[in-house]
């Protein structure tokens, strides 16, 4: 008797009919670019009332915990941390003879790397002062690095993890962690006086809008089959 064909799991088609819808993925690129747009001119023209209050609310509610929390997780969402993440992922791929997975995965990470050392040069926005900062840091704001990575590279080895996880407790899990570390990564950073809150919000919007360009460019274009990420036909077979 003939083996069954695998069918997709929700979250694979999900993304797969997600990034099909043309007029849904030009209304957040559309959305995200306001934002953005909205967010630099801010920026530009000085520090924000926002910022000012969301870091001394901060400042006033700092403890040695909470100060132990946020540096471990300022830490893990590192460029170093992140770009581990990222090799582990794509040498999997690789392994399991996926390289088109593997290249989106590096692709979306090292372009994550070059948005934020243009736009940090672009709009060269200082760090809040010294004497707030928890954590030594010697360059530019504007975008949060941190955040921006984390968003990106957190994000993209979800999408082509999740849909191989044979759990439904693990596909939750997993997903939980991929929204909620990269929001812990952007409060710790406020948290930390490295960042204004400002910053955070464009490394969230820019990561995000990142991640769906490279996406949606993958599923569109360069592999167009219905579930690419994750059931090219040189990926290597599922056990049962």
């Amino acid at each position: 008797m003939p083996p069954a064909s695998r069918q997709p799991p929700p979250t694979e088609v999900a993304w797969s009919s997600f990034c099909r819808r043309t007029p849904i993925v030009v209304t957040m690129i559309a959305s995200a670019a306001v934002l953005i747009t909205a967010l630099t001119w801010e920026v530009t023209s000085g520090v924000s009332a926002m910022d000012t209050a969301v870091l001394d609310w901060m400042i006033a509610h700092r403890g040695e915990t909470l100060t132990d929390i946020a540096t471990v997780i300022t830490d893990l969402g590192s460029t170093l941390s992140m770009t581990i993440l990222a090799v582990l992922t794509i040498t999997g791929f690789l392994l399991r003879r996926n390289p088109p997975v593997a290249a989106l995965v590096a692709g979306t990470s090292l372009g994550a790397g070059v948005l934020v050392w243009v736009i940090k040069r672009l709009v060269g926005r200082q760090r809040p002062p010294e004497a707030s900062r928890l954590v030594f840091e010697p360059s530019l704001s504007y975008p949060s690095g941190h955040t921006l990575g984390s968003t990106v590279v957190v994000g993209i080895v979800a999408i082509v993890v999740i849909p191989r996880l044979r759990r439904h407790w693990a596909r939750v899990c997993a997903t939980v962690f991929a929204v909620a570390f990269p929001i812990a990564v952007g409060l710790s950073r406020i948290y930390l006086g490295v960042h204004w809150t400002t910053d955070v919000l464009a490394g969230w919007i820019i990561g995000l809008l990142w991640l769906v360009l490279c996406v949606t460019a993958f599923t569109r274009v360069l592999c167009p089959q219905p579930t690419a990420i994750t059931t090219l036909p040189n990926d290597a077979p599922e056990r049962r």
